[in-house]
This record gives C-alpha cells, structure tokens and sequence, in this order.
C-alpha cells in the first residue's frame, strides 16, 4: 500500500508595497481626474472673479476725493457686487465635506457591496494592507489638494477682506483656507470611509457621511470656533470689521440689561433690537440717533469679538482637533476591519 505525502503548503508572500501603490493609483485615478475636474472649473471662475474683484478694488482705492459722486458709485458698485457670498460661496463652504465624502465612502463600501474584497484578501494582500494602500494617499491626498484650492480662495477674497466686506475669521471664509480646509476634507474623508465600512454600501455610506459632516462644521462655526480662545471686549463703537463679532449687548452703571428693555427704548426712538444684534432702524422726519440717545441715557454697549490677529492660531486650533477626530475615525475603521470574519 502506497502512503500519499501531503503536499508542502506554499506561504504566499505579501505584495510589495510598490505593487501595492500600483493598484492604489488604477483605483484612485477616476476619482483623482474627477476631482481634479472640478476643481479646475471652479479655480478658473475663482480666478476670473478675482480678476474683476480686484481690478474694481484699485479703481476704488484710487478713486478721489473719496466723497464724490463717482467715488461713491464706485463703493456702492464694489459692494453690492462682491460682499455677498452668494451660492457660489455657500458651495465653497460645503466643498470640503463633500469631496472628502465622495472619495472615502465607496473606498471600502465598493469592494464589500460587491464581494471582490474577498479576492484582496486572499492574494497576498490581506485586508490590512489592503486598506492601507488605500486610506492612507486618499487621505494625504485629499488634504493637500484642498489646501492649494484654500489658497486660490483666500486669494480671491483678498480684496474683500481689505475692503471690509468680510474678515479672514467670517464663516464662509475661515474653513475653507489655511489649514482648516485640510482639516475638514480629511474629516469627510475618515467620516466616509468608517460608513463605508459600517454600511457595505456605496450611496448609503456617502450619505450618512456627508450628513455627519454637516452637522459638525454648523456646530463648529455657531458655538466652537468663535471660542477656541476666549473673546476680548470692548466698549468701542469703532471696533474695525476685520474681526470677528462673537456677541453684542448692553450694560448700565456695569449691570448686563436684558434685549427686552433696550427694545423699549429704541421702539420709542424709531429702532429695534433683534437677537443679541442692535438693529437701527431710524424713521424719517430727523428722528435722534438710537445708539448715541441710549448712550447719553447711561447705557454702554459691550461687544465680543475675536481679532484677526488670532486667524493663524484659530487655525492651528482647527487644524489640529479635526486632525485628531480623523485619525480617531480611521482608527476605529482599522480595528473593525480586522476583527472582521469575512
């Protein structure tokens, strides 16, 4: 009787990494010319509106006496064209979180919705390696990408913020340039591809991503950035509109009075208060002047701000929180990856 050895069994060797990069580069080249595309098209109309915006600015500045007529069309004109943000602007602020969403949720969510990541795993590769071949350069990538499109943004801003439209700190500004623009492109990213992860499905975990990422830049802009440090306050009346205004209300003889009360007043002098806001409506007929009547009764208005000094700080601050809440994010999806079964 014949005994049949065992054949030897061959240990696969793992891929290289170069290889690796390889595959890294087939995947990802749709998504990097897509949003490559994009961002062309929007560079390109950032740079023509720039263009105009600054063009106007000069003829502005070199415009005098500055209280002539045409000095004053000219400021009116440069106003009413470019301090709105407009959808253009709204669009800039959401572009972060969604491109970050659109390239890391199907990085997994694809290969699990379909089945082929059972053959990654078992050619040499294995899902950790797999998954860092992949999640790695997409989150490097994403973020440097983003940083050189802040930089066209902030450029085109440039006039405006010398012009006082806005400020460097303004909401529709601020996370979309220096490095908080990398900060939350790399949050939609690890966002995108934990739900990848956790759906097993593309459309589904773009979704839920870019959901969660919404939610986070509204709570960051409304009550986390504008006290990353704490806010200076000043009586002054002439505070320059290059900061950033946190809050705004009014004291008597050092005793915070509540809106109600300076409602009052102002109601009786053709004006109004809304929020933590003095809004001043003056009626016609050479009706005093609200704010400097309130003042003369003894009232004294107190406002918070952040100063633009601050901007680069702010910044580090963002940067780094996002940074943190990213790794965090692609953490979790690692560790869930390898306790899988299949």
């Amino acid at each position: 009787m014949t005994a049949l050895a065992a054949a030897p069994s061959i240990a696969l060797r793992p891929v290289p990494w170069k290889r690796l990069a390889w595959v890294t580069w087939r995947r990802y080249r749709f998504t990097l010319i897509s949003v490559l595309g994009i961002l062309a098209v929007l560079t390109v109309s950032l740079f023509i509106a720039g263009q105009h915006a600054r063009t106007a600015y000069e003829a502005l500045q070199t415009c005098h006496p500055k209280s002539a007529a045409n000095c004053r069309y000219l400021d009116e004109t440069f106003h009413n064209t470019y301090g709105s943000i407009g959808f253009l602007g709204t669009f800039l602020m959401l572009l972060p979180g969604i491109l970050g969403a659109f390239a890391g949720g199907p990085l997994l969510a694809r290969e699990l919705e379909t089945g082929t990541f059972r053959y990654a795993w078992t050619q040499g590769v294995g899902r950790m390696r797999w998954a860092a071949a992949l999640v790695v350069p997409g989150a490097v990538g994403i973020a440097m990408i983003m940083v050189s499109f802040g930089a066209v943004i902030t450029w085109r801003e440039q006039p405006l913020i010398e012009y006082g439209a806005t400020t460097r700190l303004d909401v529709a500004i601020f996370p979309v340039s220096g490095l908080a623009v990398a900060g939350w492109a790399m949050a939609g990213f690890a966002l995108g591809v934990l739900a990848g992860l956790l759906w097993r499905r593309v459309l589904p975990a773009v979704a839920t991503a870019f959901g969660v990422w919404f939610g986070l830049a509204y709570l960051a802009a409304k009550d986390l950035r504008p006290h990353y440090l704490a806010p200076l306050q000043t009586t002054s009346l002439n505070l320059s509109s290059h900061n950033f205004f946190v809050s705004q209300w009014w004291t008597k003889a050092g005793v915070r009075v509540s809106d109600s009360e300076i409602n009052r007043i102002l109601q009786a002098l053709g004006a109004d208060v809304s929020g933590n806001q003095v809004k001043v409506h003056v009626s016609s007929g050479g009706a005093p002047d609200p704010i400097r009547t309130l003042i003369q009764q003894g009232y004294t208005q107190v406002t918070s701000y952040q100063p633009v000094s601050r901007y680069w700080t702010m910044q580090w601050i963002e940067f780094g929180w996002l940074a943190a809440f990213s790794l965090v994010l692609l953490g979790a999806t690692f560790w869930l990856l390898h306790r899988r079964t299949g």
